[in-house]
Order: C-alpha cells, then structure tokens, then sequence
C-alpha cells in the first residue's frame, strides 16, 4: 500500500480512537477489516484485471501503519500541546476530529524528523481534501496554516 493511503488509515484510526473511545488494537482490528473487505472485492471483481499477488501486495498494512499508530498515541499528550500551544482563538475541543487526526499524524511525522516538513504539510493538506473539506476550503487552509506554523519549531532545531 502506498504512503499516502497508509496515512490515510492511520488517520481512519486515530479517529476511531477519538470518537469511539475504542482501544488501539480495536481501532487497528477495524481497519484490519476494511483493508481486507477491498482486498476481496479487488480479487472478486472481474472488471479490475490483477493478479492475486498483486492486489495482496496492494491491500495490505505495512509496518509503516502500525509504527505511525504507536508512535502518535505514545506521544499523544506531547502532540496535542504543540497542536494547543499554536491554536489562535480555538481549542482542541472545537476541533474536528477527523481534522485533530490529520494534524496529530502531521505533528508527530514532524517529530520523527524522517520525512521532508513540506511533504508532511502536503500530505495532510491533501488528507484534509479527502476527509473534511466541504468545498470551502476553510479545513484546508486552517490545516496548513497551523502545520505552517508548527513546522517553524522543528525548522529551527
């Protein structure tokens, strides 16, 4: 599975976490079922011409998923400050969650220091495209104005 679709199920578990209450390995297992659900749809549909090896390769969850998850929720008190600490006139609270799981994804690829910042920005800008933005584009300017800002700590060090 490519990065931008494994962020855009570690995001799709972060959320569950957040608005389910759910455990990490019961956000994961939900997952784990929605990856496996397209995978047999790709294997059962006629239409879409590719081999079994393929689409395995294609529809599974790749280390990349499991350390982003783990690394988030081990640093999550940490991820949410930096994300409060340059809110302006909002609070975590007002946040959408879908949007709270772009930025905590964001900030915490931020913090591993192994990708490029303006990648991570990119990346989650796009998420925002994809998940929350009704057309306004308000999600996605407030998104990338708020890593904008957040990458300033990371630039420096």
């Amino acid at each position: 599975m490519n990065r931008h679709a494994t962020r855009g199920l570690v995001v799709q578990t972060l959320y569950h976490m957040e608005v389910g209450a759910n455990k990490k390995e019961d956000a994961i297992f939900n997952v784990e079922g929605f990856v496996s659900h397209l995978k047999e749809k790709a294997i059962n549909d006629s239409e879409i011409n590719l081999s079994e090896a393929v689409i395995k390769e294609a529809f599974h969850l790749d280390p990349y998923y499991f350390s982003t998850v783990d690394g988030v929720m081990t640093h999550l008190e940490e991820i949410d400050q930096l994300i409060v600490d340059h809110l302006k006139g909002w609070s975590m609270n007002r946040l959408n969650k879908v949007d709270k799981a772009i930025l905590r994804l964001a900030v915490y690829e931020m913090m591993t220091g192994t990708i490029d910042i303006k990648i991570i920005i990119n990346e989650a800008v796009e998420l925002t495209k994809n998940f929350t933005d009704t057309g306004d584009k308000k999600s996605t300017s407030f998104n990338n104005k708020l890593l904008d800002q957040i990458s300033q700590k990371f630039k420096r060090e």
